[in-house]
């Protein structure tokens, strides 16, 4: 079965709509079509629902017509309404039984889809017992009448934005006596203050992208997993030992933070990659799951706390990250460096791997105070036991999307710098497929990070790892991993992981 349809119809006028659902839902009970949702600023239009005792009008039917504003006699659900530019009108034609809806979970999709779309426009609305639509005290903002046929339903819902009010003048909205229209504008302006601006206008644009997104979100399929990107439920022995020692040291992981689909692998090899700095994260990338919001002061003893976790695993490869802590003027570096150093204390053949944040405000600092914990390159020559890791993420033009605060030429300018300042240290980094780019996306992004000299590339599969993270867009096949490992070999990356479940961190110590 296919899946949803959205289509855009700007301003057109109400017949013309209606016929383009009328042969949407024909399309549907014949077989040959899909699930279609139309979005549509209608031009002045009255229309009268099935409910004859609903439908009131204040002025002579003509003399409405007369004035421009036709009316339209329907067969969905409610009475009287009116639509008219500035008011985003939703028809979803849509199989409830194919979707395993019923009547009721759609209608409540419907008012969930308007309260969501309200509250992003900085408006709180809510149901009202025994009236239709979405209310603001006595103030209806949203209305909502649909009819459903064979289990297909048409017509739909009606939100407010920015439309002109006097329309409603003309009529008894849905037949319900003293009822008074609002829409989003007016509501911003009846408040004192809103994100620090009074009065914010509503660019009617902006509000269809955000109502696209959210129809999406409530009526696409979930894409099924592909079989190759299931995995066994973690088990075993060493999983539950290294559990428990991280348990018992009230240590973080990336693994469990970022909910990373190889935990039980690693685990159940011994291995696992400390989070450091808290499990807090000042920044909003909608690609990860780690907490947001205001963090606590570094902890002092999380570099003794490493070391022991390092101790009772026995580890010979560690691979040290964090948050990011913009908070921090040295961007949380000295944790860094302090955890090294207590680690190299209990082990001083250990390798270790950093994955580090961008360090945005900082960087020359960040990289000084980490050259105290950099060992000798005599130790291993070309390579002396140290990886400094930075991960690109994605392509440019998805940060905005994916990695809100950051900045790609950031990224570069950082790993370009490390590598300078260590020419004998391996510097790597991370990309994630699935999010909508392109193949000359990716090729020019693995170009520019040879351009900065980096050795080291992980590309892997992006995996939803929370209801609130970006939907994946695309499943990349595990042929097409390999295509790119070939070609990150041909263009000079020394060491290459490339499959659906490669993380930066992912068999780091091979």
């Amino acid at each position: 079965m296919t899946d949803i349809k959205i289509i855009d119809c700007g301003v057109k006028d109400y017949q013309s709509v209606l016929l383009m659902q009328e042969n949407a839902f024909q399309n549907l009970l014949a077989g040959t079509g899909e699930d279609t949702i139309f979005i549509v600023e209608h031009p002045s239009v009255i229309t009268l629902g099935a409910r004859e005792s609903a439908n009131k009008l204040l002025k002579d039917s003509d003399a409405i017509k007369q004035s421009g504003i036709e009316i339209f006699k329907i067969r969905r659900g409610g009475g009287t309404t009116a639509h008219n530019p500035g008011q985003l009108v939703v028809y979803p034609i849509i199989h409830l039984k194919k979707r395993n809806l019923g009547v009721s979970d759609f209608v409540h999709k419907l008012e969930d889809i308007g309260i969501e779309l309200l509250k992003e426009l900085g408006v709180n609305c809510q149901t009202k017992k025994g009236f239709p639509g979405l209310w603001i005290e006595d103030r209806k903002i949203v209305s909502i009448g649909v009819q459903i046929k064979k289990w297909i339903t048409f017509h739909g819902i009606a939100i407010n934005i920015n439309n002109d009010l006097s329309i409603f003048d003309l009529i008894v909205p849905c037949g319900l006596d003293n009822v008074k229209m609002t829409n989003a504008q007016i509501e911003l302006r009846l408040r004192q203050s809103y994100g620090g601006q009074v009065g914010k206008k509503i660019n009617i644009d902006n509000a269809k992208d955000n109502l696209k997104k959210i129809l999406l979100k409530n009526f696409q399929f979930k894409k099924r997993l592909p079989e190759w990107l299931k995995r066994p439920l973690p088990a075993g022995e060493n999983y539950n030992n290294t559990s428990l020692i991280i348990e018992k040291l009230g240590l973080e992981t990336i693994c469990t933070n970022a909910n990373c689909p190889n935990k039980g692998e690693c685990w159940s090899r011994g291995t696992a990659t400390v989070l450091i700095l808290g499990n807090i994260c000042t920044r909003n990338c909608k690609f990860c799951s780690v907490a947001k919001g205001t963090p606590l002061p570094p902890d002092k003893q999380e570099p003794q706390k490493i070391a022991q976790l390092e101790k009772q695993l026995k580890l010979k490869y560690l691979v040290i990250t964090s948050v990011t802590r913009d908070d921090l003027p040295d961007g949380g570096a000295a944790q860094f460096r302090d955890v090294i150093n207590a680690v190299r204390q209990e082990n001083k053949n250990i390798k270790i791997e950093l994955l580090v944040p961008d360090f945005k405000n900082c960087q020359k600092n960040a990289l000084e105070i980490l050259s105290d914990a950099l060992p000798p390159a005599s130790r291993q020559p070309g390579c002396n036991g140290f990886v400094f890791g930075h991960n690109i993420e994605t392509v440019p033009r998805l940060y905005k999307t994916a990695r809100s605060g950051a900045d790609y030429q950031t990224s570069l300018n950082l790993l370009e710098t490390a590598k300078k300042l260590w020419p004998d240290t391996p510097t790597k980094s991370s990309i994630m497929l699935g999010l909508g780019e392109t193949d000359d996306e990716i090729e020019h992004t693995l170009a520019d990070l040879r351009g900065v000299d980096c050795d080291r590339i992980a590309i892997g599969q992006y995996l939803k790892p929370s209801k609130e993270s970006l939907d994946v867009v695309e499943y990349i096949h595990p042929e097409k991993f390999g295509f790119w490992a070939d070609y990150a070999k041909q263009l000079g990356f020394k060491w290459v992981m490339s499959s659906p479940f490669t993380r930066s961190s992912y068999y780091a110590e091979v």
